[in-house]
């Protein structure tokens, strides 16, 4: 039913009308076939419905490690896995977000680039813990160039700015993107982060600026 055209919406609304104990039944039925259902244009959003409103249910934690079992990177690529990836992390026990980090660790550069994967990497850059997200945010920032080159990317430019979030990382990522506003200017996605950033001095306070946060 979850992949029916029309059924899977009555299972969302079921699912956001009925209690917690009444709706779990739903992941029960569905944990054998998890990672297909995910990939469904028409199953995804009634996983995303179960994890928003019964992810502490042990019938929707087993059908969350489940889908952990999957091929998580292929699963973070994909047009509707996606969706449900970021939302097991910002509705998931912290078991599972460390589990998707752990896949994303893989190959941040390749996912911050990604027109789907982005978002689940900048979704981990929010709900992970504070370690995880320092983990994120240094593998990101481990490249010489590689803020300032996400930056002037379509996708990247959000992880960028989720980067901005991160409390043990934001004054460096900072610094990068001081340091590179040359290049920053001449693109469009990496000037309209400058402008909202407030970076907009001229060149020698940019340098002062550059120097004192690569001090601090």
């Amino acid at each position: 039913a979850a992949r029916s055209a029309h059924a899977h919406h009555v299972l969302q609304k079921v699912i956001h009308h009925l209690g917690t104990d009444d709706a779990a039944f739903i992941a029960e039925e569905l944990a054998p076939q998890a990672g297909a259902v995910a990939q469904s244009g028409t199953g995804f959003g009634v996983l995303v419905r179960l994890l928003e409103f019964s992810s502490q249910d042990s019938r929707t934690v087993a059908l969350a490690d489940q889908l952990l079992m999957q091929d998580l990177p292929v699963l973070v690529c994909h047009k509707f896995g996606h969706r449900v990836v970021a939302s097991l992390l910002s509705n998931g026990l912290q078991r599972q977000r460390a589990r998707v980090v752990e896949a994303l660790l893989q190959d941040t550069q390749r996912f911050a680039r990604h027109r789907f994967a982005s978002r689940v990497l900048e979704a981990a850059l929010l709900y992970a813990s504070e370690e995880e997200q320092t983990q994120l945010a240094s593998a990101l920032m481990a490249q010489l160039g590689a803020v300032v080159a996400l930056a002037c990317h379509a996708f990247g430019v959000h992880v960028v700015r989720a980067v901005l979030e991160v409390p043990r990382e934001s004054r460096l990522a900072m610094h990068y993107l001081v340091k590179g506003q040359r290049r920053l200017r001449k693109d469009r996605y990496g000037l309209e982060l400058l402008q909202e950033l407030g970076i907009e001095a001229d060149e020698g306070s940019l340098v002062e600026v550059a120097g004192a946060l690569g001090g601090a």
